[in-house]
């Protein structure tokens, strides 16, 4: 009798924490920009300057497993006709006021930060960080499918 009572306690108990476990997140996302620009800091005039603008297509994977701090980030881009990859574990995330959504990430060598506003539909992704500040910045304007759709449609 007692183990009987052991076993509904506990099964009592299970039914009452699978209610109020969170769930974790598991989430995907993919986005696609056609446009972006490449910044540089200069030590000289203290502020970034631009670079370069590429008219070439790029992908941003954000893979949220467990936690929203704790995943990966793929950033797949073309330059002339080529592609580089530059990718790390997400260590941290944090959502502002107004919306916008960080995450650090880290890989083995290198240490960046993606920022996505999606109000200005902007992804900025910064890397190479000396003492003070990242070196280097891209800032990708996203291209949505029902961005596609809207101009599709002749205006009245």
């Amino acid at each position: 009798m007692k183990h009987l009572y052991c076993l509904v306690f506990f099964w009592i108990s299970f039914l009452g924490m699978a209610q109020t476990t969170p769930t974790k997140v598991n989430e995907q996302r993919r986005f696609n920009s056609d446009s972006r620009l490449f910044y540089v800091w200069n030590q000289a005039r203290d502020a970034y300057d631009l670079k370069d603008t590429e008219y070439e297509s790029s992908v941003i994977d954000i893979r949220e497993i467990n936690t929203k701090s704790n995943g990966y980030i793929v950033i797949a881009l073309t330059d002339d006709g080529k592609t580089r990859l530059y990718h790390g574990s997400i260590v941290n995330y944090s959502l502002d006021e107004d919306g916008v959504a960080t995450w650090i990430l880290r890989s083995k060598n290198a240490r960046g930060k993606l920022s996505l506003d999606p109000k200005a539909k902007k992804i900025t992704y910064s890397f190479e960080s000396n003492e003070t500040r990242y070196v280097k910045i891209f800032v990708f304007n996203l291209f949505f499918a029902e961005d596609n759709a809207d101009q599709a449609q002749p205006e009245n």
